[in-house]
Order: C-alpha cells, then sequence, then structure tokens
C-alpha cells in the first residue's frame, strides 16, 4: 500500500440474504436441489475510492444507500461479501449510539474497554484518562452504568474517547447530531485541531453544510454505488439536486450524475483556487473604481434542479442604474433580479436567494415570505419579476448565487424551480481596509489610555 494513502476501498460488495419468513432459512439450508428461498440485498455494490493521509472526506447519501454499512467494514465490524478494504492506520470511529459500549459497565470501565479494543493497554489508557473524563464532562455519572445515561451523554463519553486515543484515523457516523451546540462547538474544534495535524477523518452527515465546511473531498452514495467522488461543495450540491427530484425524474437525475466528469470540471472550474487567486490579483483597486460586468466570470459548476411547474429565467445582478454587473463595490446597493414563468397553477409560491462562498459556506439569503405565508395562488401562463436588493459587505474574492421558488404539492412545499451556483460575482479589493473575515459586521475599535 502506498505510504500516502490512509484507506483504500476496492470493489467492495455487501450482499444480505432477505427472507420473507424464518422458516425459508431453513428450507433453503436443507433443500437437496439447493433451490434459493431468499432474494439477495445489495447493501454495497462494487464500490472503490482511496483516501490519502490528512485528507477530511465526507460522505453523503440517502437512508438506505450504504453509509454506515461501508464505515462498519472499513473499521472491522462487518465483513464484506467481496472486494478489499486496506486501512494504514490506528483507528478509532464513533458510529451509532452505543457502538462498542457495554450498558452494565460504568463510564470508567466502558473507557478501559474502548481501549482494550483499540489494542491500548491499561497502563496507555491510565495516562489518558483524565484528558478523557475532562472532555466528556458529564461529572460523576462517568462512575454509573452507562444504561442510566441520557442520549446526550453517552455520545460526549463516545466522542471523548474517540478523540483522545491520537488516532490515525478518525471515523464519525452523524454521532454529533446528538450534542447540545455548545458539545458539537468543543468537537468541531478538536476536529480542526485533528485535520491541523495531519490526521485522516472520514465523515459521515445528512448536513450538506457541514460536509462543505469540514471536508476537503466527498463521496456520494446511492443505493449502495458509488456514483460521484469530487470536490465537497460540488458533491452536496449534486446531492441535493438528487434529493430533491420527483420520484419519476429520480433515476434520470442519477444517470446524469453519474456521467459528469470531474476532471473537466476542475481544469474550466471558475471557482478553483488557482483560478481564484489569478482573478483576485487583476483586480485590486482604487478604491473609487466603479463595478463592471466580466465576461469571463462564468460558473462551469451550475446546478439546475428539475423544472416542476415554473422555470427561473433572466437571472442578473444590477447596480442603481439599472446595468448588469458582477464585479461589485463593497458597501453598495444592488439587486439580484429573476424572472418565474409558470408551467401550471402552483399554490402558496415562495421566492429566494442565498449567497454562498467558493467552497460553498453560506453567507447570507432571504426569502420573500416564510413557509405557509407565500403568494396563495399563481395562474398558468404568469410570470412573476423578482427582486432582492442586497448590500454586500464582504472581503474580496468570488462568491456565488443560488435562487429558486417554492409551493405546495399535496401538501408538502417542494422546488418548483431552483440554480444552485448559477452566478458569480466578484468583490473589489478595498485598499483602505482593516478588515479581516469574510463578513463585515460594522466593528468599530476604541483605543485609549487610563
Amino acid at each position: 500500500m502506498l505510504e500516502n494513502i490512509s484507506i483504500k476501498v476496492e470493489n467492495l460488495t455487501k450482499t444480505y440474504k432477505l427472507y420473507e419468513r424464518p422458516i425459508d432459512r431453513l428450507k433453503e439450508a436443507i433443500n437437496p436441489m439447493k433451490k434459493k428461498y431468499h432474494k439477495d440485498f445489495h447493501a454495497l455494490k462494487n464500490v472503490s475510492f482511496e483516501i490519502k493521509k490528512g485528507e477530511t472526506v465526507g460522505i453523503v447519501g440517502k437512508n438506505g444507500s450504504g453509509k454506515s454499512t461501508i464505515l462498519k467494514i472499513i473499521t472491522g465490524i462487518l465483513t464484506p461479501t467481496s472486494g478489499k478494504v486496506t486501512v494504514n492506520g490506528k483507528i478509532s470511529a464513533l458510529l451509532e449510539l452505543g457502538a462498542g459500549f457495554n450498558p452494565e459497565f460504568t463510564g470508567i470501565e466502558n473507557i478501559y474497554l474502548n481501549g482494550t479494543m483499540m489494542g491500548f493497554s491499561r497502563s496507555e489508557m491510565d495516562k489518558k484518562l483524565s484528558s478523557i473524563i475532562e472532555f466528556a464532562d458529564i461529572g460523576d455519572f462517568v462512575k454509573q452504568p452507562v444504561k442510566t445515561y441520557s442520549s446526550g451523554m453517552f455520545v460526549r463519553l463516545a466522542f471523548a474517547v474517540a478523540i483522545n486515543v491520537e488516532p490515525d484515523i478518525l471515523i464519525v457516523d452523524e454521532a454529533l447530531a446528538v450534542g447540545d451546540d455548545m458539545f458539537q462547538k468543543k468537537c468541531f474544534t478538536k476536529i480542526d485541531a485533528l485535520k491541523k495535524s495531519g490526521k485522516t477523518i472520514l465523515f459521515v452527515s445528512h448536513s450538506g453544510s457541514l460536509i462543505i465546511e469540514l471536508c476537503d473531498r466527498a463521496i456520494m452514495l446511492d443505493s449502495g454505488e458509488n456514483i460521484l467522488v469530487g470536490r465537497s461543495n460540488r458533491v452536496v450540491n449534486l446531492y441535493q439536486k438528487l434529493l430533491f427530484a420527483s420520484k419519476d425524474k429520480a433515476q434520470m437525475v442519477r444517470e446524469q450524475i453519474k456521467k459528469i466528469s470531474l476532471i473537466e470540471t476542475k481544469v474550466n472550474d471558475v471557482s478553483s483556487p488557482k483560478t481564484i487567486e489569478i482573478k483576485e490579483k487583476e483586480t485590486a483597486c482604487a478604491e473609487n473604481e466603479e463595478e463592471y460586468f466580466d465576461e469571463s466570470l462564468i460558473p462551469k459548476d451550475a446546478v439546475f434542479y428539475e423544472k416542476r411547474g415554473a422555470s427561473i429565467f433572466d437571472c442578473k445582478i444590477l447596480n442603481y442604474k439599472g446595468e448588469s454587473v458582477n464585479v461589485l463595490r463593497f458597501g453598495k446597493r444592488y439587486t439580484l433580479n429573476y424572472k418565474v414563468e409558470f408551467f401550471t397553477k402552483c399554490y402558496n409560491v415562495r421566492f429566494g436567494m442565498l449567497i454562498k462562498t467558493k467552497t460553498g459556506i453560506e453567507l447570507s439569503g432571504a426569502a420573500t415570505a416564510n413557509s405557509g405565508e407565500g403568494i396563495p395562488s399563481v395562474n398558468e401562463g404568469s410570470i412573476i419579476n423578482v427582486e432582492f436588493e442586497f448590500t454586500p459587505k464582504l472581503t474580496s474574492g468570488v462568491y456565488f448565487l443560488r435562487c429558486g421558488v417554492v409551493g405546495i404539492e399535496s401538501d408538502s412545499e417542494i422546488f418548483l424551480d431552483r440554480q444552485v451556483d448559477f452566478i458569480a460575482f466578484r468583490m473589489l479589493q478595498r485598499t483602505q481596509s482593516l478588515m479581516n473575515s469574510l463578513v463585515d459586521l460594522d466593528i468599530n475599535s476604541n483605543i485609549y489610555e487610563v
């Protein structure tokens, strides 16, 4: 195995035999003609990928897509039907709540139990015990049987053990969703420290924003297949397109995703770090430079959702003169303008917009109404003009816009149309600014001698 690879998955398949009745399992075992009484369910189908040392990689997918199964195979809990997994380094895993814990043991006893399963001696765990107890912060409950713990206390202890045994590879499967906000912040700070120290992290979450924020790359699983590997922002955008697709179009969207050439995307993508860096250097400007339209600033990674009764068109950013611009000045007022044509009568219609960084972090957005309080009905053939006025107080760089229209169908709110990262805009560099973050909150400082 190459020294720079932490995890290598090759042609991994996991198949379960499903029987309609328990007796069918016995019938199959004793049938002299080897008659099958089961149906094969493929939790994983020929999955392959590599994760390099020091990478943080996310896995996204719907329920039942194979996310937890592949983590259990990587950690040795399950064995594959076929294929191979090679791991280079010590793994610490935080899987489903309670995995690896004996409910009858106290918290301290479970710390030693987990340490033993990871290959640590008792003396080694003695040295780690205080830091684990301090991180878990569950007080005297650490001396009580874990069957008395709340789900929040359980995940605190489990994460404290997983994070403080100095793993080469950390695997986290959605468990952090159980903890409270302050503990989640504590966990993410620790994860960030592990990333900076060159550890490998494999992270599973239903939260696209977390995958984007934490991960360098992402893997999309669907029905047990690996259908996409690439930059986390790109993968999450396409995963959400698949997630919100109608039942009759989901297969078509899935096939489109599988055909995407990520190499071509990276070469042509306006959001690649190299392209952004070059353009930012070219546009360092004087404080009084006017905004303008840069024809080369066209995203190649835009994602367009299935149209389900409406179509967004003629999207643009306008300055106060009504001119189309995409290179903007700090603190000036602009309007995101788009039109929506309706092909069917739609109900409870709302419109929205969102500004994101080039890595996919959501900065600010707005909707025309709260859920359930949109336009009561819009007739077929109607065209609605939508305007969102905004004042970008952002540091120099390239940003992306998302817009959408939603309505009610069968008592559920759905996207009638949505366009993701379809407009890019660049903020001109300010020559006189003490701002050192993405967003300016109009912070003032006062310094005086006392």
